[in-house]
């Protein structure tokens, strides 16, 4: 069975949410493709009031606040703040 793309098959319960918050809690930076960026991005206006769960909220505040790479040749701008565009990917520029 192939995924096409789509990330349904993942797990997204609670305890997921807070073992990749507590993972991605030191990132600084992300480096993304467009198809991940594409799906990360829903993190810049998800709700962070009080009707979501502390996980969802805490993980959406450590989103926002880490700086965002996207290397893509097609996409013309960022959907988020603290993101920036590069065309090709130098991995010198990265070390």
């Amino acid at each position: 069975m192939q995924n096409r793309g789509s990330i349904e098959w993942s797990i997204s319960d609670d305890e997921t949410y807070a073992f990749w918050t507590d993972f991605q809690r030191p990132i600084g930076t992300y480096l993304y493709g467009l198809r991940m960026y594409e799906s990360m991005v829903y993190w810049e206006k998800a709700s962070t009031g009080g009707d979501q769960p502390e996980v969802l909220r805490e993980f959406a505040q450590i989103w926002r606040a880490a700086e965002k790479i996207v290397y893509s040749r097609t996409l013309q701008a960022a959907s988020s703040a603290s993101t920036r565009i590069e065309r090709e990917f130098d991995p010198d520029a990265i070390r």
